[in-house]
């Protein structure tokens, strides 16, 4: 499958960020001009009972503090949430692997390969000691389970696609300056990009990782009584209600079922959310599984207990795909999907 990709150089800080920024302007005449061509709709492997084809839409946001999510008004979440299920205690960390911090270079890899730190080997932002091969992205267990299936990522976080997300058939990278606070406008044009393939395109499953919640919370502080931190949030929210119109408009949508995951890397405090392992507001985080094959379920902060492990398991559970013993995932997909879409 020819892979697309756009991205920049960049150095990274505290979070990880660049010094160019592409806009959605070059991400269109690029695609436009691309000597590809996307294959016709694959069918996916080991369906489930459903007979529509099973899609998968991840959307990562960075810094989501729980108790800033409740109060902020996210008509598009609160959609997700009333369509399966929300827990707002999801840890994105292990008790039992005491090295890992909670920031976005172990968050991240944890989510997006099912994954512990012990065994995915990333401790900090500086991915060294990343174990790809134990610990593979869960759009390259997608392709063991079926290589027809078509993987996209989109991001604007750029260490991602270095270590984690360099398997993806489509890998769009925006590259923002930080010093011009430009997560945000990298955030728009992410959204913008992943809305113009979702609508249109065979895609089956698709990371969108949207940053600058987190950014803005390091600048303003991470807290619901932080009017920038609240604005940011539900502009983040209107970048995800594009994303739902963009898969509602797709022309075979009658024929697919998606499921739409929302989940963060960690919560904050102050201006920070290192060294929050002692801290709930820290190291929980809300998760949401969204659509036919979820199990409703009221919100609640009183749940088994759940983790970012999790993600993986149901994305491929969904897919089709059988979870391997070799893989060793963390998490499963029992307290999210209804026992038909685990079959």
């Amino acid at each position: 499958m020819p892979r697309l990709q756009l991205w920049g150089i960049a150095p990274s800080n505290e979070h990880g960020t660049s010094n160019t920024f592409r806009l959605l302007g070059l991400f269109l005449v690029t695609l436009a001009s691309a000597p590809f061509a996307f294959a016709a709709e694959p069918a996916a492997a080991n369906l489930p009972q459903s007979s529509k084809t099973p899609k998968v839409l991840l959307i990562g946001i960075d810094g989501l503090r729980v108790d800033a999510l409740k109060k902020a008004n996210t008509p598009a979440l609160d959609q997700l949430a009333a369509a399966g299920s929300i827990r707002y205690q999801t840890r994105v960390i292990s008790e039992q692997v005491p090295d890992s911090d909670t920031i976005s270079g172990p968050g991240w890899t944890t989510y997006l390969t099912g994954t512990w730190a012990d065994r995915h080997g990333v401790l900090d932002n500086s991915f060294k000691g990343r174990k790809s091969d134990q610990a593979p992205h869960l759009f390259r267990l997608t392709k063991q389970g079926n290589p027809d299936l078509l993987t996209a990522s989109f991001l604007d976080w750029t260490p991602l696609n270095q270590h984690v997300t360099t398997d993806a058939d489509v890998n769009v990278i925006v590259s923002p300056n930080a010093k011009m606070d430009e997560y945000v406008g990298g955030d728009e044009t992410i959204a913008h990009m992943a809305a113009a393939l979702l609508a249109s395109r065979p895609i089956d499953i698709a990371f969108v990782y949207l940053g600058a919640v987190d950014e803005t919370g390091h600048k303003h502080g991470f807290h619901p009584t932080v009017k920038p931190y609240m604005d940011q949030i539900e502009t983040t929210d209107r970048h995800i209600q594009r994303l739902l119109e963009a898969i509602a408009a797709r022309p075979t949508y009658d024929q697919e079922d998606w499921l739409v995951v929302v989940g963060s890397d960690h919560g904050g405090e102050g201006t920070g959310h290192g060294g929050g392992r002692e801290n709930s507001m820290v190291y929980h985080t809300a998760m949401i599984v969204s659509g036919d094959a979820a199990l409703p379920n009221s919100k609640t902060d009183e749940t088994p207990s759940v983790s970012t492990t999790d993600i993986t398991a149901v994305a491929l559970t969904h897919l089709g795909i059988t979870l391997e013993p070799e893989w060793k995932l963390a998490g499963d997909a029992t307290l999210w999907l209804k026992p038909s879409d685990r079959q």
